[in-house]
This record gives structure tokens, sequence and C-alpha cells, in this order.
């Protein structure tokens, strides 16, 4: 442990830098308090203490982070967001026993509810289909054509058509009916978000305060809308889809929230807002990132574009097509070394009850836990580098595949003896499988616990079906050099890292040669 490192100015200037000079100092598994102001923050590293975070699902509960969240970023009145901090039920269905939460004021848990049913359960494969058909929409629209458009910024290129068509998969048409310039302004509203979870007041961010107050606006506007016109014939043939709320899960939400002690209307849309918000915020920039590395390797582009050749792949909105894609080995190694590259996420715990009690370690109650992504995606201990010939700060298409005739292949290093037994067995197929197994507690981009994203089963989706769809139909040049690749350290521990500087590109529609 590490007792004291007065490290409060850099953690709060530039936290990245801070905790990876700590790490440098540590290692990647070591477990360290890191001292700032009158508090102590517990960083847990290393596989074998991750794993028994699992042991405290019915204590452990991640603590007002998101109260602090709807507060300064979305703007929510401190006695609806009180709600949260009163909750003390947890997430599962049944309470945690002592909690004398009302059932409808389990916010927690029936919103985290509602997340699981439409982002992993009965409606993921409509709400899968609402989203790409959109995108699909989206990207015939654009002004693309046979020959070469240079563009300012990859990011900002395919943000617009990402972002628009996953708010019409949650929420429908209607917002953007309301308000053509909401996807624009959401967007916008972005890269302020760092500021503003720091708590600067509005006369230091005027421009950021006013999206926030127009995009709440535009939410309430809709919800308003919704709740005059709605009616149950409107629900399509699927049971689900409606062209005022959006979905079932829409629909379900506001009868939740409209439920829930001292929320109103302007509660519910502060929180729908941050519902797009977070849903959005991380799994359009992985995507990107995806495409990015594909395309900037002509050798990785030429076996992504004959991988999906083999197995037929033409239209994303199929069930049957997207199924194919989530079997390919190459484009899903190429989706996992993108997220073990370009996510960092702190995932946040706390008892209130009890010490939390990991291995040889204990926290006391009430002290903040973080689980940092960074040092375990990049553990030399865990992970393959092939004796050095790939970093871990690397991208690295192959790293997650594994070779039945490469002993020295798969993400997991190997000791030798493992090696040399491995290779006594040789196969006809060397056929490259993709390799997910086993890695738990060391690759986790979607976070650790049971709050582990909802939306892991759709966002992974989205980034294989995106990459597909541009792959096969688009060419691109990246026209930048690795130093514009540069991380931006105002979303660090936030999930997907965004690059610093603009990451410039050409584009055009494929010439296919028959």
């Amino acid at each position: 442990m590490v007792p004291f490192l007065g490290a409060v100015f850099s953690f709060v200037l530039n936290p990245a830098k801070c905790l990876e000079a700590t790490v440098q100092v540590v290692g990647p598994q070591a477990t360290y308090g890191l001292k700032v102001l009158n508090n102590t923050l517990y960083f847990l590293n290393g596989p074998e203490n991750v794993a028994r975070i699992w042991k405290y699902k019915s204590v452990i509960t991640t603590p007002n982070v998101q109260t602090f969240v709807l507060i300064n970023v979305f703007g929510m009145a401190r006695k609806a967001v009180k709600m949260y901090s009163l909750d003390d039920s947890g997430i599962q269905p049944d309470p945690i026993q002592g909690s004398d939460v009302a059932p409808h004021n389990r916010i927690d848990y029936l919103t985290h509810a509602g997340f699981h049913k439409l982002l992993n359960g009965v409606h993921l494969p409509n709400f899968y289909r609402r989203w790409s058909s959109s995108f699909v929409r989206r990207l015939e629209s654009l002004c693309i054509g046979s020959e070469w458009r240079e563009m300012p910024d990859i990011m900002h290129f395919w943000e617009g058509p990402l972002t628009a068509s996953l708010n019409e998969a949650f929420a429908g048409p209607v917002l953007e009916k309301l308000n053509p310039n909401f996807t624009d302004n959401f967007n916008k509203f972005l890269p302020y978000v760092h500021g503003m979870m720091m708590g600067l007041p509005r006369w230091c961010m005027p421009k950021a305060h006013k999206l926030r107050d127009g995009l709440n606006e535009d939410v309430r506007q809709w919800h308003a809308l919704a709740r005059a016109q709605f009616k149950e014939s409107d629900v399509a043939e699927d049971g689900d889809t409606d062209p005022w709320w959006g979905s079932t899960a829409i629909r379900e939400r506001q009868k939740i929230l409209g439920s829930v002690e001292n929320w109103d209307y302007d509660s519910i849309a502060a929180s729908d807002f941050g519902l797009l918000w977070g849903a959005n915020i991380n799994v359009h920039t992985a995507a990107i990132w995806t495409i990015v590395e594909v395309f900037r390797d002509p050798s990785l582009l030429s076996r992504v574009r004959a991988e999906l050749a083999a197995a037929n792949v033409t239209d994303i909105t199929s069930p049957e097509d997207i199924e194919k894609i989530l079997a390919l080995p190459l484009i899903q190694s190429v989706h996992s070394e993108v997220l073990r590259l370009r996510v960092e996420v702190q995932s946040v715990f706390t008892s209130e009850k009890e010490e939390i009690r990991i291995n040889e370690w204990r926290f006391p109650k009430k002290s903040l836990v973080l689980v940092p992504t960074g040092p375990a995606h990049r553990d030399p201990n865990f992970w393959n580098t092939r004796d050095g010939q790939f970093p871990l700060d690397t991208f690295w298409a192959n790293r997650f595949l594994a070779y039945p005739n490469d002993p020295r292949s798969g993400p997991i290093r190997k000791s030798e003896a493992a090696i040399t037994k491995a290779s006594r067995k040789q196969t006809q197929d060397n056929t490259p499988k993709y390799i997910s197994a086993g890695m738990n507690d060391s690759f986790m981009p979607y976070g650790v616990g049971e709050r582990t994203c909802p939306g892991r089963f759709f966002a992974r989706r989205e980034i294989v079906a995106f990459c597909a769809k541009v792959v096969n139909e688009l060419d691109i040049e990246i026209t930048s050099t690795e130093k514009d690749f540069a991380i931006s350290p105002a979303f660090y521990g936030l999930g997907t890292q965004r690059p610093l500087k603009n990451i410039p590109f050409k584009i055009r529609r494929r010439k296919v040669v028959c």
C-alpha cells in the first residue's frame, strides 16, 4: 500500500498521467491508496482481487457517482436526485437486507431492470433492428460519391449518423422532428462534460449550460407530445416499437419514473437526457476506432473484406447476417483489441454497512474502491505480446486469435513449458479461433461486478455491424499520422478514450471489381 502520494493537483488536472505514473512504480497488479485532500481512493488491481468483487454482490454498491453526474451534468433538481441517495436497496429483484425503501422508490433496481430488458433481453433484436435500419438509411443519404472526398475528422463525420440512429432506436423519430439540430447539439455538448463534472459554474461555461438547457427542453417537448398523442394502437406488430415513445422500455420507464416520490416532468426529462448520453458516449467512439485501425492497415483491410465475403455478409439489418458477423474470428479480434487498447473505465464500489474484504486487503466501510481497466488491459504478466513483438500500448489485430498450429498465439501469455507441450499437437486445420474465455478479471471494457454495462451486447453488435457495413461499401484513407491518435485526458475513466486531435481522412464509395 502506498500510504500517501500527495497527488491532489496532478490527479484532478490529469488523472491519466497521475495513475499511469503510479502504476509504473507499484506495478499493474498492485493495490494502492491515493490520498486526495482528506479522502483516500483505493485502487484494486490484479485478476485474483478483481474476481473477489463478485462475492459482495449483496453489500457492495456503486456510490452516489450517478447523483453527482445527474446534478452537475444533466441539471436534475436536488430533491429528485436525493431519491437515488436514499435508495439503499440494490439492483437485484430482492432488496438488500435491512433496506426499507418502498417498492415504487427502488429507482436503482427498476431502471437497471429496464436497461437489461431493452439491451440484452427480449427486446434486443427489435432494438438492434431499429438502430441498423436507421443507420443504413442515414448512410445512404450521406454525400459520398465514387470520387475521393477529403474530410477533416473521422470522429466528427461518423458521430452524427451513429448518434441519430441510436437515439431513434431508443426514443423514436420525434426528437429529431421537433428539433432537426438535436443530434448536432447533443454531440456539441459532449466535450463540455469534463468541465461540468468538475462543478464549474454557469458563468464559466455559458455555452455548455445553454446547450444543456436546450437539450433538456427538447426532451421535455418530446415527452409532452408523446404523453398527449400516444395510443396503444400505435404499437407496431412486434409489440415493442411505436412512433411516439419509441419502444416498450421507454414507455415503461415513464410509468416507473412518474411514480417516484419528488419526481416531476423536469426530473424525468433530465433522466432521459442522461439515458441517451450514457448510451451514446462510448459505443460510437469504439466503432469509429475499429474502422480507423482496419483502414490504416491495407493488409488487415484485405483480410477483413475476405472474411466478410466468405461469409456472404450483405445486409447488416438481417438477423441472419448479424449472427454471421458475430461469429467471424478476425472481426471479433479487431473489436476486442480496440476495447482493450482504447477503453479506460473506473468501476467504483463502496459498502455502507461493513468493511470490504478482498483477499488480504481490508477496506473500511464507506471508503471508495476503484477498479481501473488500464493496468489490467496492459498487464504484461497476463497478455501475450509474442515476446515483445506487439507491445500492449499498440494495436495488434491478431491478439485475440488462437491458431491451432501456433502455440504462441492467443491473447493470454503462456509459459515456455506450455508452449513446448502445445507444439507437439499439430492439426490439418489451422483456422484461427476467436478467444474470449478465461479473461473476465483481466479484460473488462464494460466494467466489473453486478453493474457491468447492460448495453454491452448491443454495443458489440453496433461495433461489428458498423465495421462490416463501412468496410464492404466504402474506401477510406487515413491521412493523419500516429501522433494524431494521442488520447485526450478529458475523457479518462469515462469509457472509450477519444483522440486529442482531429483525424483527417479521405472517403469514397467502393469500386468493386467483379
